[in-house]
């Protein structure tokens, strides 16, 4: 399956050693704006990409191009994965997947009327460390608490507090620390709780900076029978961590989302390592890229389709979080 990538930031750098590591997949071109061209030439040659285009517009009627992995500001997600689904191309979003619940529902129905793969790239979702996870809830008893922190103090902060809004503390263009890596926490809340009891009460608490935008913040998650913590923070360091709290034991996830560990204590017994990282250098994007490999190739939409609800649960909490709308999926 060839790919064409659409954007030249610092995640392309990740999802190029990626989708290159899959047997299945190629880089048949990228497209950027006219200003990033050099960037750009710098990565077609980093990935021996054979085009560079400067127009989307040309760059969807390439026939090389068979799917569109979409890695440029949160804002722009829906209308270029639209306008890629109308030109009968498979789509790969960057989370957040979009901006606006909405936005998510209209792709999920324009991929269904159009046949093609639509898939929100978040990375753990499709790592061992998750699987482990999941396996183990069975082994707490009945689930009161998830807890999900995931802080990190963003390198374009200080630029922030000079008075320099970059797309990440921008609040028009999706930036945020819910959005940014909050989201993750949310996807978490959601594996451990989302299929079982839907879509929760949302309450967010942030700080918030000068234009208005949450540099971090707390989200509480009501589902009908326990509850969900998420802090997130792009203005401050925390320990990452994820845990999932039962009456007969609980699950830590030791280093979230990249975990070191997921660690299994049940009440009276010494600790079980569920999983351990052994491989330090790992990208993070490998796994997910060789889970889409083999989507596209079997041109599985009954499994994207199933990945999508889980995307449009997620969206229907950030939506709830920021606008204070959920309705029905």
């Amino acid at each position: 399956m060839n790919i064409g990538i659409v954007g030249t930031g610092m995640i392309i750098q990740n999802a190029g050693k990626a989708i290159k590591a899959q047997p299945g997949l190629s880089i048949a071109a990228i497209v950027s704006r006219p200003h990033s061209k050099e960037r750009a030439r710098a990565l077609a040659e980093q990935f021996e990409i054979p085009k560079i285009y400067t127009d989307y517009k040309a760059f969807l009627e390439d026939p090389q191009v068979e799917a569109v992995y979409i890695g440029i500001i949160n804002s722009e997600h829906y209308s270029y994965a639209k306008r890629a689904i109308l030109s009968g191309k498979h789509v790969i979003a960057e989370k957040p997947f979009t901006a606006r619940l909405e936005e998510a529902r209209e792709l999920a129905g324009l991929a269904q009327d159009h046949q093609v793969l639509l898939l929100e790239a978040i990375h753990f979702r499709y790592h061992p460390w998750l699987k482990a996870a999941e396996e183990g809830l069975g082994e707490i008893g009945r689930i009161r608490l998830v807890e999900c922190s995931y802080s990190k103090i963003s390198s374009r902060y200080q630029e922030y507090k000079k008075g320099n809004v970059l797309p990440v503390f921008d609040p028009a263009l999706g930036g945020g620390a819910l959005y940014d890596i909050g989201v993750y926490c949310v996807h978490f809340a959601d594996a451990v709780l989302g299929e079982r009891y839907g879509i929760p009460k949302v309450q967010y608490e942030a700080n918030r900076g000068f234009n208005g935008v949450d540099t971090s913040g707390v989200l509480l998650l009501k589902y009908p029978d326990t509850l969900a913590v998420c802090t997130c923070g792009k203005d401050s360091d925390g320990v990452c961590q994820a845990s999932v709290q039962g009456e007969e034991g609980n699950l830590v996830v030791d280093g979230f989302p990249r975990p070191r560990k997921v660690i299994l204590r049940r009440h009276g017994e010494a600790e079980t390592v569920l999983w351990e990282n052994d491989r330090r250098d790992e990208n993070p994007l490998e796994k997910e890229f060789e889970a889409f490999a083999s989507l596209l190739a079997e041109n599985n939409r009954k499994q994207a389709e199933i990945q999508m609800e889980k995307s449009l649960r997620v969206m229907a909490v950030l939506d709830a979080a920021y606008y204070g709308n959920t309705g029905s999926m």
